[in-house]
C-alpha cells in the first residue's frame, strides 16, 4: 500500500450505545487489538474517545488488516494519510492521494466529515475547496456524485485530518471478554461453532465442552472439534479457547440398553446438559451456549427442548434459535468453518438415530426412562475424567493436565 498511508483509523461499532462504563470497553478492545498485533514491533496506539489510531511506522498494513477484521468490537477501520487540520494542509494530501496512477480516469466524489466543530468552514465548505483544487490541478478526474468509482473521506478532527478511500468492516458488536464468560456445546457439525462465534462476537469468551463416544465416534472427530475451535481462537481475547472433552460412551451405551429407542436422543441431551452445567460452575462461567435452531432436528422442537432445559437451572441461550439453515451455513463460510463441519466423520449426536424420535416428548416419561440406570454416577465419573485442552490461535494445541483454576 501507498507510503502515503501511516495510520489505521478504527472506529468502534456498538460502543457507542455505552455511557457510565464506556472507558471500561474502550480499554477492553484497545487492550486486544494491541495483543493480536504485539508482533508488529513497530506500531504506536493512540486513543481518542470513541476512535483508536495505529501508526504503522513501516510495518506492512496488508498483514494487518486480516487481524483487525477479525476482532469483536471493531465496527470498522480505514488505512488512512494524515496531515494537520488546516485546508492548506489537507488540500495538498487530497490532491497526492487522487494524483496516484490507480485513480486515473475514474469518477468521485468528496465527503467531509467535520468532528472539529471550531474549524473555521462548514463540512459542505471543505468538500468544495478540495473539489476545486483537484480538478484545476487533475485533467482526468471526473465528478459523479451519486455512483463514483471512489469516494474521497475527509475526517476532519481536533487532533489531525485523515483521508482514505476504502472502508473495512470488522466483527462488530463488544470486546471479548466484557459480558463474561460461557461454555459452548460444539459437536463438531455445522451449527455449534457458529454459536460460539456469534457469541464471542457479543462479548462473550467462551471455552467448549464436546461430548466423544469412543471406538463409536473416531480421533478425527475429535481432531475436526479442534480444528473448528482453532479458527474461532482469533476472535477471543487471549487468542485461545479451552476445550473440554467429555468421555460419554458409558453414558451413551446406558441410554440405549435401558431406555426407550424413541426418547434416546431426548434423554442424551439431557445428560448432556446436566454434565454441561457441572463443568460450567467449575469454571466460572455465566452461560451454556449451543447451537440449536428451532425445529431443525427432533431435539430442537419446542416441546424437546422445553424438557431437556428442566435438567439445569443455568442460564442457556440459543444465538442460532431463529436462523434459517442457510444463514447459518453462509456464516460458517465466512468464518472459514464449514469445510471442516464437513467433514465425514460422526459424532455423538449422529451415531445413534432412532428410527422415530420423539418431537413431543414428556417430563414424567423422560424422568421415569432415565431412572432405569445410575445415571448420576456415570455423569460424576464422566465429569472427573474430562480432559482440557489448550487451544491456541496459529499453533498446535497441547494438553493441559493441571486444575482449571489456574487456566
Amino acid at each position: 500500500m501507498n507510503n502515503l498511508y501511516n495510520h489505521i483509523l478504527i472506529r468502534y461499532g456498538e460502543l457507542a450505545l455505552k455511557k457510565s462504563n464506556r472507558n471500561q470497553f474502550i480499554k477492553a478492545i484497545t487492550s486486544h487489538i494491541k495483543s493480536a498485533l504485539h508482533t508488529f514491533v513497530n506500531l504506536q496506539y493512540e486513543s481518542r474517545g470513541m476512535r483508536f489510531y495505529i501508526m504503522l511506522n513501516g510495518e506492512d498494513v496488508n498483514e494487518i488488516i486480516p487481524i483487525l477484521e477479525k476482532i469483536p468490537g471493531i465496527y470498522s477501520f480505514s488505512v488512512v494519510a494524515r496531515c494537520e487540520s488546516n485546508l492548506d494542509d489537507i488540500k495538498d494530501l487530497a490532491l497526492k492521494i487522487m494524483s496516484q496512477e490507480e485513480y486515473q480516469n475514474k469518477t468521485m466524489k468528496i465527503e467531509t466529515n467535520r468532528g472539529d466543530k471550531n474549524f473555521p468552514l462548514t463540512s459542505l465548505e471543505v468538500t468544495k475547496e478540495i473539489g476545486r483544487h483537484l480538478f484545476r490541478n487533475l485533467e482526468n478526474l471526473k465528478a459523479d456524485v451519486h455512483n463514483p468509482d471512489i469516494t474521497l473521506d475527509v475526517d476532519l478532527r481536533y487532533e489531525g485530518t485523515y483521508i482514505f478511500t476504502k472502508t473495512y468492516y470488522g466483527v462488530g458488536g463488544f470486546p471479548a471478554g466484557t459480558l463474561g464468560k460461557g461454555l459452548v456445546m460444539i459437536s463438531g457439525g455445522i451449527d455449534s461453532v457458529v454459536s460460539g462465534y456469534l457469541s464471542l462476537k457479543k462479548g462473550i469468551e467462551i471455552e467448549a465442552v464436546h461430548f466423544a463416544s469412543p471406538p463409536y465416534t473416531s480421533n478425527e472427530a475429535l481432531q475436526k472439534v479442534v480444528d473448528l475451535l482453532e479458527q474461532l481462537t482469533i476472535y477471543s481475547k487471549n487468542s485461545r479457547i479451552v476445550l473440554h472433552i467429555v468421555p460419554f460412551t458409558k453414558i451413551q451405551e446406558a441410554i440405549y440398553k435401558y431406555t426407550r429407542e424413541d426418547y434416546c436422543i431426548t434423554i442424551m441431551r439431557r445428560m448432556m446438559y446436566r454434565i454441561a452445567t457441572n463443568i460450567m460452575h467449575k469454571i466460572n462461567a455465566n452461560v451454556i451456549i449451543n447451537g440449536e435452531s428451532m425445529g431443525q432436528v427432533a431435539s430442537q422442537t419446542l416441546e424437546s427442548m422445553n424438557v431437556i432445559n428442566e435438567v439445569t437451572n443455568a442460564l442457556v441461550i440459543r444465538p442460532l434459535a431463529a436462523f434459517d439453515k442457510q444463514d447459518i451455513i453462509a456464516i460458517s463460510q465466512k468464518i472459514n468453518t464449514f469445510d471442516i463441519s464437513i467433514r465425514p466423520y460422526d459424532d455423538c449426536c449422529t451415531v445413534y438415530v432412532p428410527k422415530h424420535p420423539q418431537i413431543k416428548p414428556k417430563s414424567d416419561v423422560a424422568e421415569k426412562e432415565e431412572n432405569k440406570f445410575a445415571y448420576q454416577e456415570m455423569i460424576d465419573e464422566a465429569v472427573a475424567n474430562t480432559e482440557r485442552v489448550v487451544l491456541r490461535y496459529n499453533s498446535k494445541y497441547n494438553v493441559v493436565k493441571d486444575d482449571l483454576d489456574i487456566l
